[in-house]
């Protein structure tokens, strides 16, 4: 006839039956292979004896819950994590310390409960590797691959949706666009790699300018894009030139110093939103054909220059 016991020890996950106060009283063969810790030295120890550095004030509310109330008890591995502490680096790579645990508590009598432990690392490892490969799935799409800021298309939607909220609350923002001088000569001079490297610390220059609360992509090629929420046109040429004058103070490797156009405008809730682009782009457009190096503003259906703050 074959033990109750022998049975416990072919099972695949760990069974322990404990008392109220956690007194082990029996003690599976996979909870000896997964801990180490041989029958003889867990049965009619304490549980926290067996493992000195964790809190069992959980597990053993969890218990008396159970035989209070002659009925079944759970912890989550999502939230609990694990019950007994099993270091997975010694039985397989994993990106866990520890093996988390679902566990079933199950009174057997008024007095005795036994504890199931299934392993929920597999299924939690194969989540969090599907959340990093979406999340990189998202950042590709989202980001330029160059410069590490948000690409053109991630901006758009930014942009409509920052419309969206201007017109319904009656708020303000403005949009930079901004361009490198004389781009083209950098790449024809030191080459791509040396004009690459130029954007990326463009980009960088541009981003330790702006708020925290500002939007900045690459708008395409050597422009960047900069959305400026709860900020007017002239928040919006102040904040650009503050930015040329960072870029204009800059030293880039290999290449010395460098320029760029700023072209400003701020939306209007009566004009469609590809109007505040073509603003914008116009503002820059004027900037760059009125001596490069400036901040340009449309207003009011006029483009001007804003004043260089040289000493700013």
């Amino acid at each position: 006839m074959i033990d109750e016991k022998s049975i416990l020890d072919t099972i695949e996950n760990g069974i322990l039956i404990v008392t109220a106060d956690l007194k082990i009283l029996s003690w599976n063969r996979w909870l000896v292979l997964h801990t180490g810790i041989d029958k003889e030295e867990a049965i009619d120890n304490l549980l926290p004896s067996l493992f000195p550095d964790t809190n069992f004030n959980l597990l053993k509310r969890k218990v008396k819950i159970a035989l209070k109330l002659g009925s079944s008890t759970f912890t989550n591995s999502s939230v609990e994590k694990f019950i007994i502490p099993i270091k997975l680096q010694k039985i397989t790579k994993s990106i866990f310390k520890h093996m988390r645990q679902d566990v079933v508590i199950t009174p057997l009598n008024s007095e005795q409960a036994s504890i199931i432990i299934y392993d929920a690392s597999p299924l939690l490892e194969a989540k969090a590797i599907i959340n990093d490969h979406l999340q990189a799935m998202e950042k590709q799409a989202t980001t330029d691959t160059l410069t590490g800021c948000y690409n053109r298309k991630m901006f758009n939607d930014l942009l409509k949706s920052e419309s969206k909220k201007a017109a319904r609350h009656n708020k303000k923002f403005s949009l930079v666009i901004l361009d490198i001088d004389n781009f083209k000569s950098v790449n024809d001079t030191y080459g791509h790699l040396i004009g690459d490297e130029v954007l990326k610390e463009m980009a960088a220059i541009a981003k330790e300018t702006i708020r925290e609360s500002d939007i900045f992509a690459r708008w395409g090629g050597e422009e960047f894009s900069v959305l400026l929420p709860e900020t007017d046109l002239e928040g919006g040429a102040i904040l650009a030139d503050k930015m040329r004058l960072n870029i204009n103070a800059h030293r880039f490797d290999k290449v010395g110093n460098l320029t760029c156009s700023f072209g400003v405008a701020q939306f209007k809730t009566e004009e469609p939103r590809d109007a505040l682009i073509s603003n914008a782009d116009w503002a820059l457009y004027h900037a760059k054909n009125h001596g490069k190096n400036q901040v340009a503003v449309f207003d009011q259906g006029e483009i001007r220059t804003w004043h260089k703050m040289e000493n700013a």
